[in-house]
């Protein structure tokens, strides 16, 4: 597939400030350089083994030398100075997602990377970098940067913010998977369009944040607030305008710590829509109709429950039953607090569902004296991020885990024993990163991989099924989003593949726009970010 990369002027004014370092270091003798290329190395990359230098960028001869860093250089650049992302090199992300080529350049590809960075560096952009950035080794990859913000504001002063589509000979690997799958995808989010209102909204969301540089100064909770609301705007401006580049980009596990699930995301497909909140994704449209989405009620506890059955056909489940009825979360807040559950407590006890049967420790075997529903009470009431995280994964949790478990080794006892297995008999994985303490790897409940087949496995039946009769589809892990007038023709084949497959009717929803808008969803910086960002603005001019 070729693609156009729609570069912010901003980016090209970069690439003519590169230009200008290679001609400054063609001027210096190679001793001289080399030297540079190894102070440089040393700051950006302090795990390396070898220096990294430029030398094939000065030999005129080697045009594709060149063009194969000018293609790099585009597309890092096009990331790291982007405002969600600001710093940030990652270029296993780069080589995994985006430039898939030829087999010959997978032994060169990271090379690339880092010659981008080294360049970077050297024209003066990047000042260290915030944690240990491994060059040598294959598991390595890039973290955010220190960016030399008045570098950066000085070599973008007069630059408008106008952007320039860039054809480059690069082939996209989509998916991993079928071809037409993906194909049909890209297909889908072409097609989309933005009301012009949103289109605006977000638009002069993404202008206020042009200045990202409070991403620094943040604290993490606040941080996360911040970024999914610009990657939220970025998504609807980048289908409004076809931005190619943006649309092929995906979010499969690229911040987990956890190699195994990087590599294995057991088959799931993952577009510029995944993480965009569900009410954001409504504002969009394919062909002129409103995009509605289908999905599994109850999707991953379904999957268990149709995991037991077939280890155990004999065994009744009321946990399927209840999957199936589409009262799956009311039936758990029945039995935790007694009584019926408003929609912020659902929406409670499916994170704590999902905690419960994926999380690589023993179910809790200690009863707590405080009820449920006074830590549920509490946890609802909190504002403060990280409190409301702290019992989200403690007192909260482990008295809801007893709760259940309790339950279902008393009443079912093949279902306890199957979530017992794999909350105890835990799978070593190896981390993206060594924690602050050095640890390398990671004890892991191998249960979502397991979930996550199963499902992939229906969702991709499904697709193959509508694929003759439906133009226009994409995926959102158990969900099928495709345009109002297909909604229910996708329902019927999702409800006749999941009695084919497993045996059941399925409990399969519509889930289409609720009529309000988002308009509020992108509000401007609030002043006590203002008032942060100028400080540090003052603190480094005092420096």
């Amino acid at each position: 597939m070729k693609v156009n990369i729609v570069v912010n002027r901003r980016i090209e004014r970069l690439y003519e400030e590169y230009l200008t370092l290679i001609k400054y270091l063609r001027e210096k003798s190679k001793g001289e350089r080399f030297e540079l290329y190894d102070s440089m190395t040393k700051v950006l990359f302090p795990h390396a083994k070898k220096v990294v230098d430029l030398e094939d960028q000065l030999n005129e001869e080697r045009k594709d030398y060149q063009r194969k860093f000018k293609e790099w250089f585009l597309v890092i650049c096009k990331s790291s100075f982007s405002d969600g992302r600001f710093g940030e090199t990652c270029f296993e992300l780069y080589k995994k997602e985006i430039i898939k080529k030829s087999k010959k350049d997978k032994g060169s590809s990271k090379i690339y990377a880092h010659k981008v960075i080294l360049a970077l560096g050297l024209i003066g952009l990047l000042e260290g970098v915030r944690d240990n950035y491994s060059h040598s080794r294959d598991g390595g990859h890039g973290y955010q940067y220190k960016i030399d913000w008045f570098k950066w504001a000085e070599l973008m002063k007069g630059v408008s913010r106008g952007s320039v589509a860039l054809p480059l000979d690069i082939e996209i690997d989509w998916t991993g998977y079928e071809n037409w799958f993906g194909e049909r995808q890209f297909e889908t989010i072409k097609s989309m369009t933005v009301e012009p209102k949103v289109y605006e909204q977000a638009k002069t969301y993404l202008e206020k944040f042009d200045d990202y540089f409070f991403i620094t100064t943040l604290k993490t909770d606040e941080k996360k607030h911040f970024t999914d609301k610009w990657f939220a705007a970025k998504s609807l401006t980048a289908i409004a305008e076809h931005d190619t580049y943006y649309m092929l980009r995906h979010s499969d596990d690229s911040e987990d710590n956890d190699d195994e699930k990087l590599i294995y995301n057991a088959g799931r497909y993952y577009t510029c829509l995944t993480n965009m909140q569900g009410e954001i994704r409504k504002e969009l449209c394919i062909d002129g109709e409103q995009v509605v989405e289908v999905d599994v009620s109850s999707a991953q506890p379904t999957m268990l429950g149709l995991l037991l059955r077939k280890r155990y056909p004999d065994v009744k489940s009321a946990w399927l039953e209840h999957c199936e009825k589409g009262d799956f979360y009311e039936w758990i807040g029945a039995l935790t607090l007694g009584r019926g559950i408003s929609g912020e407590e659902r929406k409670v006890i499916k994170l704590l569902i999902m905690r419960m049967l994926y999380t690589a420790q023993k179910p809790t075997e200690k009863r707590d004296n405080t009820p449920f529903n006074w830590y549920l009470k509490t946890y609802l009431k909190e504002k403060d991020a990280s409190k409301k995280e702290n019992l989200a994964t403690g007192k909260l949790f482990k008295s809801f885990d007893f709760i259940v478990m309790n339950y279902l080794k008393a009443e079912e006892p093949k279902l306890y024993e199957l979530v017992y297995e794999h909350r105890t008999n835990l799978k070593e994985v190896k981390r993206r990163k060594p924690t602050a303490t050095g640890k390398t790897t990671k004890k892991r409940n191998n249960l979502s991989i397991e979930m996550t087949k199963m499902e992939v496995k229906y969702i991709k039946a499904c697709l193959k099924a509508i694929a003759p009769n439906v133009k226009y589809f994409y995926t959102i892990h158990d969900c099928i989003g495709c345009k109002a007038s297909d909604a229910e023709k996708v329902k019927q084949t999702m409800l006749a593949v999941g009695k084919e497959m497993f045996g059941v009717t399925l409990n399969v929803k519509l889930e289409s726009g609720t009529g309000e808008t988002i308009m509020d969803d992108f509000k401007f910086i609030p002043e006590d970010v203002v008032m942060k960002k100028k400080g540090c603005y003052q603190e480094k001019k005092l420096a």
